[in-house]
């Protein structure tokens, strides 16, 4: 269990990593093309991540020689996302917005829901 907790942390810190260099890289390019302060250019850039990780994430863009990765979203702020948006009749826009199954769906909700409840444990009995 530790090697595979090991190689998730590794990976999550790999993605931080990728996702951080993209914005740092936008800001600069922002500031040199703008000539917006770097306030202004970070906004811009974290927009623009933002925007390329829901659209193209996981996706390796740009042809031989030179290319760029496109980390993919979190599954943590997507679900957390999906819980924000869900009101109990737009099942079939959620779905269509995060491009996910209704199981999908449903399985998140239900999490949510689960761990507000007190008192209830997940342990399976004996």
């Amino acid at each position: 269990m530790t090697v595979t907790t090991n190689k998730t942390q590794a990976d999550a810190a790999q993605v931080a990593d990728s996702v951080l260099q993209l914005e740092c890289d936008l800001v600069e390019i922002a500031r040199q093309e703008l000539g917006i302060s770097e306030v202004e250019a970070l906004k811009v850039a974290q927009a623009f991540v933002h925007g390329l990780r829901k659209r193209y994430g996981g996706m390796r863009m740009g042809g031989r020689g030179a290319s760029i990765y496109i980390p993919s979203p979190s599954k943590a702020e997507r679900n957390k996302a999906i819980c924000e948006e869900f009101d109990g009749t737009n099942h079939l826009e959620v779905m269509r917005r995060h491009g996910i199954q209704r199981a999908t769906l449903y399985r998140v909700i239900s999490a949510k829901a689960g761990s507000a409840r007190i008192g209830v444990s997940s342990a399976k009995a004996p």
